[in-house]
C-alpha cells in the first residue's frame, strides 16, 4: 500500500494506504478488538447507506454556529476589558485575568471545533475517509481538555467576583468563597491529567495512527468514567456557584434595581447549568459518530459561550443600565419635543402692536445614580446637575416711531437660568 499513488479509503471500507491500515488498527485496539484484522476495515463504523441514499451534511450549520459563538465570546470579553480600561471607578483585578484566560481557551475550543468540522464533522461516517477521521479524533481529544480548562477559569472568574461581593457580607461567606476557589484548581488539574494520561503511552489516546504502529497495544483506562465524573462535578459546581450569590445578595447593601439586575445575571448563568445537564444526558454516540456528535457539540458550545458572557455581565451592569436609562431619556425628550412644537411657541399680538413670543421647554428629568459606573464602589457614584434656561423674547413697535417706517421692531430679551440639583 502506497500513500503516494492511492487516496485514503472511506471509513468502514478496507484500507487503501499504509496510514489507513494503522488508523484502523488503532481504532480497533481502542474498541478492545485487539485480534481483529485491520485489513477488513473498521467494522464498528455505521454501515454504508442504501443505493437511493441522498447526500446530506450538517457542516454548514456547524460552521455558522461556531462563528457566532466565537464572535459572542470576543465581543463580551472585549466590552468587559474596554470598560475596565476606560472607567476610572473600575479596577483591573484577578477576575479579569481569569476572564481573559477563559476567553482564550474558549476561542481555541471554537477554532479546533472548526477544524474538526472541516475534517468530516457533520457528515455521515461513510462519507469520511480514514485520514479525515484520524484528524477529527485527534483534535476531539485535545478539545476535550481545553473545554474543562475553559469552564474551570469561567468558575474562577465568577467566584472571584462573588468573593468581592462577600466583602460586605459575613465572614462565613468569605470563607466559603475561598474554599470554593480552592476546589477549582484541583478540578482543572484532574481533568487535564485524567484525559492526557489515560493511556500508556499518552500519545496513543489522541493519535490513532501512532497507536496502531505500536508493537503491543497501549494500556488505557475507561474514558467514559472520566467523562461522567468530570461532568457531574461540573454541574454540581455550577449549581453551587448559581445559588450562593443569591443568598449573599440578600445581605449585601446595594440598591434594589442593581440587585434585581444581578439576579437576572445569575438567571442567565442558570443556562450553563442546564447545558451541563444536557451534556450528561445526551452524551451518547452511535456508530455514525461524525453525525451524532453534533447534538453534544451544541450543548458544549453553549456551555462555553454563555459561561463567558455570564462572567462579563456583572462588569457591564452599570454600562447596560446607563444605556437603558439614556434610551428612555431620549424617547421622553422626543415625545416632549414633538408636543412642544405645537404648543411650545405661542405668539400674542396686543392692540397697540406688541407681540410676545414665549418658549416653554420640557424639564429634563433627573438621572438616577443607579446608572452609575461602578458595580461595587457605589458610594463614588454621583448625580448629574440639571441646568434649566428660560428665554422670553418680546418684540414691540411703539406707535408713531421712526422705527415703524424702517420695519425694525425693538427687541427685549430676558434670560433666566436656574440650576436644579
Amino acid at each position: 500500500m502506497s500513500n503516494e499513488t492511492t487516496s485514503s479509503a472511506f471509513v468502514g471500507q478496507p484500507p487503501n494506504t499504509e496510514d489507513d491500515y494503522y488508523v484502523v488498527r488503532g481504532l480497533l485496539r481502542l474498541a478492545g478488538l485487539v485480534d481483529a484484522d485491520p485489513s477488513l476495515g473498521y467494522i464498528h463504523a455505521a454501515r454504508p447507506p442504501p443505493a437511493n441514499y441522498t447526500y446530506t451534511s450538517r457542516q454548514p450549520r456547524i460552521v455558522a454556529g461556531l462563528i457566532i459563538v466565537m464572535v459572542a465570546i470576543v465581543s463580551a470579553t472585549s466590552a468587559r476589558l474596554f470598560l475596565r480600561a476606560s472607567m476610572s471607578q473600575m479596577r483591573f483585578g484577578a477576575d479579569d485575568w481569569a476572564t481573559i484566560a477563559a476567553a482564550g481557551f474558549g476561542v481555541t475550543y471554537t477554532v479546533l471545533q472548526l477544524i474538526m468540522a472541516f475534517h468530516g464533522g457533520g457528515h455521515h461516517i461513510w462519507d469520511v475517509t480514514y485520514e479525515q477521521y484520524a484528524v477529527f479524533y485527534y483534535y476531539g481529544i485535545i478539545d476535550k481538555v481545553i473545554f474543562y480548562v475553559c469552564i474551570g477559569f469561567n468558575k474562577i472568574s465568577l467566584a472571584l467576583f462573588i468573593r468581592r461581593l462577600a466583602q460586605n457580607s459575613s465572614r462565613g461567606w468569605r470563607y466559603f468563597c475561598d474554599f470554593y476557589l480552592t476546589t477549582l484548581v484541583p478540578y482543572i488539574l484532574l481533568a487535564v491529567f485524567w484525559i492526557v494520561f489515560s493511556c500508556n503511552p499518552p500519545r496513543a489516546q489522541w493519535d490513532q495512527a501512532y497507536s496502531g504502529k505500536l508493537a503491543t497495544p497501549a494500556r488505557c483506562v475507561d474514558m467514559s468514567l472520566a467523562g461522567r465524573v468530570l461532568n457531574i462535578t461540573h454541574v454540581v459546581q455550577g449549581v453551587i456557584l448559581l445559588l450562593s450569590p443569591m443568598v449573599i445578595l440578600w445581605t449585601v447593601q446595594i440598591d434594589r434595581a442593581r440587585k434585581i439586575r444581578l439576579f437576572v445575571i445569575w438567571g442567565v448563568g442558570a443556562i450553563t447549568v442546564l447545558c451541563g445537564l444536557m451534556r450528561q444526558i445526551r452524551a451518547d454516540f452511535t456508530a455514525d459518530l461524525m453525525w451524532s456528535y453534533t447534538e453534544l457539540l451544541i450543548w458544549t458550545s453553549l456551555d462555553v459561550c454563555i459561561g463567558i458572557i455570564t462572567i462579563s455581565l456583572p462588569v457591564m451592569d452599570a454600562w447596560l443600565a446607563g444605556a437603558w436609562n439614556g434610551a428612555i431619556l431620549k424617547l421622553g425628550y422626543r415625545r416632549s419635543s414633538n408636543g412642544s412644537r405645537s404648543r411650545g411657541v405661542q405668539a400674542k399680538t396686543y392692540a397697540h402692536g406688541t407681540t410676545v413670543h414665549s418658549t416653554v421647554g420640557a424639564k429634563t428629568p433627573k438621572i438616577s445614580s443607579d446608572s452609575g459606573r461602578g458595580i461595587i464602589q457605589k458610594d463614588r457614584s454621583h448625580e448629574m446637575n440639571i441646568l434649566r434656561t428660560d428665554e422670553v423674547d418680546i418684540r414691540y413697535t411703539p406707535a408713531g416711531s421712526t422705527w415703524e417706517s424702517e420695519g425694525m421692531p425693538k427687541v427685549f430679551n430676558k434670560h433666566r437660568v436656574d440650576g436644579l440639583n
